[in-house]
């Protein structure tokens, strides 16, 4: 802040010297010199003539003449010694006989020399406006344009900068962490443009810790829990009393759901990982839907149904399908899980955008969660004195990834997710909605 003040002031201070320095002395170089009018002429003779006359009756040779006349022809007239005039050449072509001028916005005064004294005329009168030198006004205007230009060759650096680190910000690197911004050490913003680097320095190195992370998850953990179950179908379970076989099963539903854990962490790294670059194509949300419910039918056949309501009459919807997809099958797993009967979705459209609905008959999500559970690796609980029933569930295999999942592809199309009353059933209701437009 200081630094800029500074060098702000700096410029206009210097700029306003040296221009309005340089436009005078381009006006005295070129302005025309005012040439006294036959009238000046004539009322410089006609007081010269009256001082005589005043003179010749008695009168004192002073300044008293010369209020008198002004009084009589309604001007100020003075006079003063030919030694005040500060300019030598000033002085010089007064002692010639010549009548000078020096003009103001408001007025204009003659000086002329009394012949045989060292008493100098002056006659001030006003000043014409009208016929005022368009020299002048162009010299005006060129000094105040000057200061424009002045501040504006200040301004420029900053405002490139400004836009370098705006653009530097919005845009991610393949890695999705914005390069290093290179800026001029001179730059107003240079501690800013060095602290940004630090951070995308800094997240870079953190990112990559995640990836190397999430790598060693996939290759150390997998391995292992693909010879135990390679172990466990060995067994032979015709040797085993019951309670080995139901130990059996609970292994195995331990490894198949260590499994889903790491399936969901890895998905969820990638879209971590993923460049908010998207291919939207235009296409019907109903094919999508068909598709989604077959899945769903041959899981939840007989437990649970699941409602489409059109109020677009099939109309075309533009976005990632692929991600889309996954956006959908998210939401209605995540109803599944407790709904008690029935899951609807509803489809409409506005003039400026989609909205998708998922609604389910189960427990619902409380107020005061419904923002915290999208963020990762949230699940909500709670252990009624009835039975041990969940009333929310924030993840895609219940590990609290699933509507993080959801808020990031949202994200990338520029819309939102967020669970609001419910309107034909009692539970849960989450709404998606993005732009018609989110290219």
């Amino acid at each position: 802040m200081n630094r800029a003040f500074i060098t702000l002031y700096f410029f206009i201070v210097v700029s306003v010297i040296l221009i309005g320095w340089g436009l005078n002395q381009f006006w005295e170089s070129l302005a025309p010199e005012q040439q006294a009018t036959p009238e000046i002429r004539a009322l410089f003779l006609l007081i010269e003539q009256h001082s005589r006359t005043s003179i010749a009756d008695g009168a004192e040779d002073n300044d008293l003449w010369a209020q008198q006349i002004g009084q009589a022809l309604h001007l100020n007239i003075d006079m003063m010694p030919l030694g005040d005039v500060a300019r030598v050449a000033t002085r010089q072509q007064l002692s010639t006989g010549e009548i000078m001028a020096a003009s103001s916005a408001k007025e204009t005064t003659w000086y002329h020399l009394r012949p045989n004294t060292d008493q100098v005329l002056l006659v001030t009168v006003p000043s014409n406006n009208e016929n005022e030198s368009p020299l002048y006004r162009l010299l005006l205007i060129g000094f105040y344009l000057g200061i424009a230009l002045v501040i504006y060759l200040w301004i420029w650096p900053l405002s490139r900068d400004s836009k370098k680190l705006e653009t530097q910000t919005r845009t991610l690197g393949k890695d999705g962490v914005p390069e290093t911004l290179a800026i001029s050490p001179a730059s107003t913003l240079y501690p800013l443009a060095q602290a940004f680097n630090h951070m995308a320095r800094r997240l870079r190195e953190l990112i990559a810790s995640h990836r190397d992370m999430t790598n060693a998850v996939s290759h150390e953990l997998r391995t292992p829990l693909a010879r135990m179950k390679f172990a466990l179908a060995l067994i032979e379970e015709g040797s085993l009393d019951d309670k080995s076989r139901r130990q059996l099963r609970s292994l195995e539903q331990d490894i198949a759901e260590m499994e889903a854990l790491i399936t969901a962490l890895l998905m969820y790294a990638g879209f971590e990982q993923k460049t908010q670059q998207l291919t939207q194509t235009s296409g019907y949300i109903r094919d999508l839907f068909d598709e989604i419910q077959l899945r769903f039918i041959r899981q939840y056949h007989g437990v649970i149904e699941l409602q489409l309501s059109d109020a677009t009459n099939n109309s075309e919807f533009r976005c990632e399908w692929k991600l889309m997809e996954t956006v959908l099958q998210n939401l209605i797993g995540n109803a599944a899980r407790y709904a008690r009967g029935r899951i609807r979705i509803e489809v409409a459209n506005t003039a400026k955008e989609y909205v998708i609905a998922v609604e389910d008959d189960g427990p619902g999500v409380p107020v005061s969660e419904r923002h915290r559970v999208f963020d990762s690796f949230v699940r909500l609980y709670s252990e009624p004195a009835s039975d041990s029933q969940p009333v929310g569930n924030s993840g895609a295999g219940g590990f609290g990834l699933g509507l993080a999942i959801v808020k990031r592809i949202m994200q990338w199309h520029k819309g939102n997710a967020a669970f609001v009353e419910p309107r034909t059933l009692s539970g849960a209701r989450v709404e998606i909605h993005w732009p018609k437009d989110s290219r």
